[in-house]
């Protein structure tokens, strides 16, 4: 979202931080208007173009509050996964650079470089299968648990903040909402 848009009002205030979000998108919205054919919902392309602008913001929120151990959301995300196969919480296979990058959405070619740079810098460690000798097998290192125990209390408390400004049933409404938008994503 434009920086200019950020603007500081109570948080049960609704109406307040619409008014502070239209200066922002109306000229996207003239543009949306003039440009976008009359087949798309102009109200569910606003509405996507503010995820759109959201999921900047929350990644940059996010990856500043990650900086100062030199990790990125994407990367903490593949630690986490090698976290919960490490504890049994991981229920979806075999943890493939196939199975990351469907998992979270991204390339293989991306996941690729994240294991990489992982590996590089001593969080996660390659070994080759006993039974398979072409199969390597991914692992978190003592350095990646660590890291791990550093972000995570970090992490959560950046994931709380961006939704402070809800209370409980506006946090259930959306949980909702994006769930239903989650998994037309998935779906599709």
């Amino acid at each position: 979202m434009p920086a200019d848009a950020a603007t500081s009002f109570p948080p049960s205030d609704a109406s307040a931080a619409v008014r502070a979000l239209e200066p922002a998108i109306a000229p996207h919205l003239q543009l949306l208007a003039h440009s976008a054919g009359e087949e798309v919902s102009q109200t569910h392309a606003k509405l996507g173009l503010l995820l759109l602008w959201l999921s900047d913001d929350v990644l940059d929120a996010v990856n500043a509050d990650l900086q100062a151990l030199d990790v990125t959301e994407s990367k903490l995300n593949v630690l986490m996964l090698f976290s919960l196969q490490e504890r049994g919480w991981w229920r979806n296979g075999p943890l493939t650079p196939s199975a990351i990058a469907d998992y979270l959405g991204v390339t293989r070619s991306t996941v690729t470089g994240q294991l990489d740079w992982l590996e590089r810098r001593g969080l996660l460690q390659r070994q080759l299968r006993d039974e398979d000798r072409r199969s390597l097998d991914l692992s978190l290192t003592d350095a990646g648990r660590e890291l791990l125990r550093q972000a995570l209390p970090g992490f959560w408390r950046a994931c709380q903040r961006l939704t402070e400004a809800l209370d409980e049933s506006e946090c259930a409404a959306l949980w909702s909402l994006l769930a239903k938008v989650w998994s037309r994503l998935k779906a599709d």
